[in-house]
């Protein structure tokens, strides 16, 4: 049947109609899929609060932020964040005793050091207030579910399975998988008795970035291929010599009362009773541990107990990467203003021994390898002890403008016309990425999901505000299009929130403003939390925006690919929600003012009621965006419309994002 009667009115002058979308509604073969109300998620940092989101004196969620979480329809939630959390030890992140962790940025993400030494990285440090149960509590009150990236860099095989039994397994039934502590029992004592239930992890974040090898090997120029020597690391486990690292102090408070001020950094002693100095990257090989106070070697100990006043001598905590001298009764002192210098090995497991530590504490856990590379899935299966296998592998496939040589911007509609170009290059690495795998694995194959991505690094002028403007919001909603129809099971937007340019929420000091991304989320979320199939449909008679190749093929290192393209204005998709509803999704992607598209719609193999609900985000300009000021400059409305039988006819904005909700007949 096709309905008819259906128009959307937005600002601009509708144009002829243009386009016919046909939907096939009946079930049987024209389903293609299910649809996953995952794919709605953003990654979330630990640090600052979890960027202001989390109140650590009333021990909840921010309010205001909770509910637009919710308005957002936000689904999933990652934790502890990506380069920043790659260095958190989760015990330090639990009860009342919290340890400061160190900050996985290093180089030009604020911290300092040489990737090729890592005795050179200096990692700042910072108070974990938004922990692993914080987080676990944020995700409930907002009807979100959490995935945790479980860092490799200083962490091992059994603090991840300690991890697994800490979220995952029952307090009070007298079992404990993992051996040692009961984590369960530690759960319920921290106040959660009720398992968390987590069934996404991914393995590290990004090391396939020469500033997040850390320990690991840089590229071996020997090599065939490249990055062989660190994917092996990664893979297998391997080890690292360091020399003359000199230590740090992560615990410093400073004026404001922060605990965790310091960093690894050279920290000079001050002369005060019982110091503790850090390494960069534990675990450290104890028998290979040596440490100079101003180029004297002083001697490891188990305890201090029992060492005299005098005694150059301290106790080594390898595992956390820790340092304690005496007081000046039991060891001594290192004099105020000598230097702390270390040499060892780093020594780590890898993959595969994370991935069988944790499995064996709760095999129905996904757990997924994150070197998201093409060349991985090859070399995993030549690298891998026999029978070794990953659940999944997570990608970031991220627009990169001035990586990808797209950041000549000559006018902001340029930028937005690259951003429309870009987010079909990024589908096509998810799909090269698949079939990697698919060729590389045998069935059941691992899956591909997506912890990270969006666009970024392009130039401050002539768009400034291009990541928190309407055209970023039409980026990624030809992103939930394309991770729907590839079968991406989830999926992770970033930021959630921030004091930068790329976030859902924020900045956190300017009142958490809804961004038009969030806007957007929130216009289409009923699409996915219906869940239900995604259904075969076509799009003709689409015109297409083609950009001036002047423009765009001018960027001062040629040649730039895809510069001379064009793109179909409309992209479309459509699904059937479990309770029989027909969702129709509508991108109008054109800059242009006035470029409204008229559009026949045309459903078979469905049966409504006459009803139909229409959000839309729709400014008046591609460039629109929201901040304190001006909060609402891009918003969702939502009307609810009486549908002809006979047929409809939608027309679209320019830069806008339609969904419809078809209502079905009583009879289903």
């Amino acid at each position: 049947m096709t309905l008819s009667g259906f128009g959307v009115v937005g600002s601009h002058p509708a144009a002829a109609d243009t386009a016919t979308i046909t939907l096939y509604a009946g079930g049987g073969g024209d389903d293609q899929g299910d649809v996953f109300t995952a794919i709605l998620g953003a990654n979330h940092r630990y640090t600052f609060d979890g960027y202001g989101t989390w109140e650590p004196a009333a021990g909840r969620a921010v309010p205001d932020v909770a509910a637009k979480a919710q308005r957002m329809g936000m689904k999933l939630l990652r934790w502890p964040g990506g380069t920043v959390g790659n260095t958190v030890w989760w015990k330090g992140t639990i009860g009342s005793n919290r340890m400061c962790q160190r900050d996985g940025r290093i180089g030009p993400f604020g911290g300092l050091g040489n990737a090729a030494n890592p005795a050179d990285d200096v990692l700042l440090a910072r108070y974990p207030a938004y922990g692993l149960d914080e987080h676990m509590t944020f995700t409930r009150a907002i009807g979100a579910e959490a995935q945790i990236m479980v860092p490799m860099t200083i962490g091992n095989p059994i603090d991840a399975a300690d991890l697994v039994e800490y979220t995952n397994t029952p307090a009070g039934d007298g079992v404990n998988p993992n051996g040692g502590t009961d984590w369960a029992e530690v759960r319920a004592a921290n106040g959660h008795p009720e398992p968390y239930g987590v069934t996404r992890w991914e393995l590290g974040n990004e090391h396939y970035h020469a500033d997040q090898r850390y320990w690991m090997s840089q590229d071996d120029p020997s090599s065939p291929t490249p990055r062989r020597a660190a994917i092996e690391q990664y893979i297998k486990g391997g080890d690292r010599r360091i020399t003359g690292e000199g230590l740090g102090k992560l615990a410093q408070r400073d004026d404001s009362g922060n605990p965790c001020a310091g960093s690894t950094g050279t920290k000079a002693s001050d002369g005060t009773a019982g110091q503790v100095f850090n390494i960069n990257y534990p675990s450290a090989v104890v028998d290979t541990f040596t440490l100079r106070v101003n180029g004297v070697t002083w001697r490891r100990v188990a305890s201090l107990e029992t060492a005299g006043p005098h005694d150059r001598v301290y106790v080594l905590r390898p595992h956390v990467g820790e340092v304690a001298f005496g007081d000046g009764v039991h060891g001594a002192i290192p004099p105020a203003g000598t230097t702390v210098v270390a040499d060892y090995t780093s020594t780590h497991l890898g993959f595969v021994d994370f991935y069988a530590r944790m499995k064996a504490v709760d095999p129905d856990i996904d757990v997924c390898a994150s070197w998201g590379a093409v060349n991985f899935p090859s070399w995993f299966k030549q690298l891998a002890p026999a029978g070794s296998r990953y659940d999944c592998l997570t990608a970031h496939p991220y627009t990169h403008f001035e990586g990808q040589q797209r950041n000549d911007w000559d006018s902001a509609v340029e930028a937005h016309d690259w951003h429309m170009l870009s987010s079909w290059d990024q589908r096509q690495f998810v799909v090269d990425l698949r079939e990697a795998v698919n060729a590389n694995t045998s069935a059941p194959h691992p899956f591909i999901a997506i912890s990270e991505y969006g666009a970024l690094w392009g130039p401050n002028q002539p768009f400034r505000n291009y990541a928190s403007s309407m055209t970023h919001a039409l980026y990624m909603a030809d992103q939930w299009i394309n991770w729907l129809e590839l079968g991406v099971p989830w999926a992770e937007g970033n930021d959630f929130s921030s004091d930068g340019w790329y976030t859902l929420l924020g900045p956190a000091g300017k009142g958490f403003v809804f961004s038009a991304e969030a806007a957007t989320r929130e216009a289409v979320k009923p699409m996915f939390e219906a869940r239900g199939k995604r259904i075969r449909h076509t799009v003709s008679g689409t015109p297409l925006r083609d950009p001036p190749d002047a423009e765009m093929c001018d960027h001062p290192t040629p040649p730039l690919a895809r510069c001379d393209d064009s793109y179909e204005k409309l992209n479309v998709t459509a699904t059937r929600g479990s309770a029989g509803a027909v969702y129709v999704m509508v991108v109008n992607r054109s800059p242009v003012a006035g470029d409204t598209i008229t559009a026949q719609l045309v459903v078979n193999g469905f049966v409504g009621n006459g009803a139909g609900e229409v959000r839309q985000v729709a400014p008046s300009s591609f460039t629109a965006y929201n901040d304190d000021v001006a909060p609402t400059t891009v918003s969702m409305a939502a009307s609810t419309r009486s549908v002809d039988p006979n047929g409809f006819t939608a027309t679209f904005p320019p830069h806008s994002v339609t969904l419809f909700r078809l209502s079905p007949g009583s009879d289903l």
